[in-house]
């Protein structure tokens, strides 16, 4: 058994553009602490903005995480701002906090996975981190809600370079937990990242309703739950 993260077991915030540009215009505050010539707060805003849809969309294209650190460092280059350790330290901080605004553990998700393990299933984990930020966050969130001692393997785009759709990182946790594609069920709410990607890497792939949802006819999942509750009879009949 495998599963996505965010909005599958833990809920986060739909619309990251409101978060993010908070995000933003905190980090500009922090560097302007920090630094003696610090960038206008319209300047840094416009530059980094333009940077995270350009990174979203070469994520997307080319199925690779860009990380969180490289991208500010290759901000502060573009705005002539020394990429000081701390403030890049602390600007991982902030587009973190803004993550814990809307986090929210899913029901039912610490029930299923107690009863998967005391049923002997191996369990693993495939997360892509929001903005690329190091897996030690995701972890936090885990850690939160006492998630994290129910997987036996976690894999983070971020450590390994790669997002799904890309079914090499699928064959990475199928690997680490020494599992079989043909015999491995992943469970994700995204048809065009968690089904797409688990269904071309020969697993088979049910499909959580969420309110983070893209519809695409195309992508056939496995099977559907509308909420925890219903997993187990369906996991039966796969």
């Amino acid at each position: 058994m495998v599963f996505d993260l965010g909005h599958t077991l833990i809920d986060y915030c739909n619309d990251w553009r409101v978060p993010e540009r908070r995000a933003i215009l905190e980090f500009h505050r922090a560097v302007s602490n920090g630094v003696e010539k610090p960038p206008r707060e319209e300047e840094f805003a416009r530059v980094l903005m333009e940077g995270l849809e350009q990174a979203r969309r070469r994520r997307r294209r080319e199925m690779i995480e860009i990380p969180l650190v490289s991208f500010l460092e290759d901000r502060f280059r573009v705005l002539d701002v020394d990429p000081k350790e701390d403030l890049i330290e602390e600007g991982l901080d902030i587009f973190y906090q803004a993550l814990l605004e809307h986090r929210t553990l899913i029901p039912g998700a610490v029930e299923i996975l107690r009863n998967l393990e005391e049923s002997g299933y191996l369990i693993g984990l495939i997360s892509d981190v929001a903005w690329g930020l190091p897996s030690r966050f995701p972890l936090m969130d885990l850690g939160h809600y006492g998630l994290d001692a129910f997987f036996d393997d976690m894999v983070f785009s971020t450590d390994v370079g790669l997002r799904k759709p890309n079914p090499m990182i699928f064959r990475i946790a199928l690997e680490n937990l020494g599992a079989s594609n043909e015999e491995s069920v992943y469970v994700g709410n995204n048809l065009q990242t968690d089904i797409a990607g688990a269904l071309d890497a020969g697993m088979k792939a049910v499909l959580k309703s969420s309110d983070y949802f893209f519809p695409d006819d195309r992508i056939v999942p496995s099977a559907k739950i509308a909420d925890w509750s219903e997993f187990e009879s369906v996991l039966e009949s796969l």
